[in-house]
């Protein structure tokens, strides 16, 4: 994503936030980004795709997020707590919440569809992570606790609608948690389940996988749009990164500890979003079964 364009979704964002979905024009987002129609055109479809693009990001940053968590820590459901705190941390400080609900409200086919595609996308994450928290023994009722947890917990928020703070946020996540381990206790003595395992995966629907050799190329070029006091380390970083990812069999666990410090060096600087979605393409390789 070029800076330009991030402006426009900047812009549309703060439409979107103060006069709603349904009340800001497509000119109106014209006039507060200081672009033509053509412009806008250029980077959207439509104020839905604009709208699509604006919770896109949110999931792009989420994802890259959680996966940094992953390659710093050690697996354990204290390790989830943490995953699941920067979705909500997410949604409740950029107020995306207000966005969710405008799109399940607005009887529009297309957005509806969407967030439908959203909900079960973070379904599938939970029922995965659950699986690799809680050991293969319990893949088989995996996705029936994802849904209870992940409908316990958004309960437990909607009662809680102004707090942001990690400490209460993680506070409800361990409860819920501890709620969902008795049940998968229960499930497993009792061998019962009523979803069927991968009953939430939509990845047959996702983009086809980055090319790794792409990948190399897009972190060397990004590199070298570093400030000098920092691209002496980010060219270190990326000449290891893209030199691994060239190889028949990479060392995932290495990828994994220099991708964080690299794509933190973007943090502030204009071309952040287009750091994120380099690296969110890497994190896409490093959790494929090719590696």
């Amino acid at each position: 994503m070029n800076e330009r364009k991030q402006h426009v979704l900047n812009a549309a964002k703060r439409l979107f936030l103060e006069n709603g979905f349904a009340n800001t024009s497509i000119q109106n987002i014209l006039d507060e980004a200081g672009i033509s129609k053509g412009t806008f055109y250029n980077y959207f479809n439509s104020k839905n795709e604009c709208l699509i693009s604006i919770i896109e990001e949110s999931v792009e940053i989420a994802a890259v997020r959680r996966d940094e968590i992953a390659a710093d820590g050690q697996d354990g459901p204290e390790l989830l707590v943490e995953q699941i705190l920067v979705r909500l941390q997410m949604n409740r400080e950029q107020k995306l919440i207000r966005l969710y609900e405008a799109i399940l409200h607005s009887g529009d086919h297309e957005l509806r569809d969407y967030m439908k595609s959203v909900h079960l996308s973070e379904l599938a994450w939970l029922e995965q992570r659950l699986s690799e928290v809680y050991g293969e023994q319990i893949r088989p009722y995996a996705a029936d606790a994802a849904l209870m947890q992940f409908g316990m917990l958004g309960q437990y928020l909607q009662f809680a609608p102004d707090i942001t703070s990690s400490e209460e946020l993680s506070k409800r996540i361990r409860f819920v948690i501890r709620r969902t381990e008795a049940l998968l206790r229960d499930m497993t003595e009792n061998d019962e389940h009523l979803l069927e395992a991968g009953k939430f995966d939509i990845r047959a629907d996702s983009p086809p996988l980055p090319s790794p050799v792409r990948v190399a190329e897009e972190i060397l070029r990004l590199a070298d749009t570093l400030p000098p006091e920092s691209r002496d380390s980010g060219l270190e970083f990326a000449g290891f990164l893209s030199a691994e990812l060239e190889e028949e069999k990479p060392r995932s666990g290495l990828l994994k500890t220099v991708a964080v410090p690299f794509r933190k060096l973007f943090d502030g600087r204009p071309n952040e979003p287009e750091a994120r979605t380099v690296m969110s393409a890497l994190w896409r390789i490093l959790k494929s079964s090719d590696l």
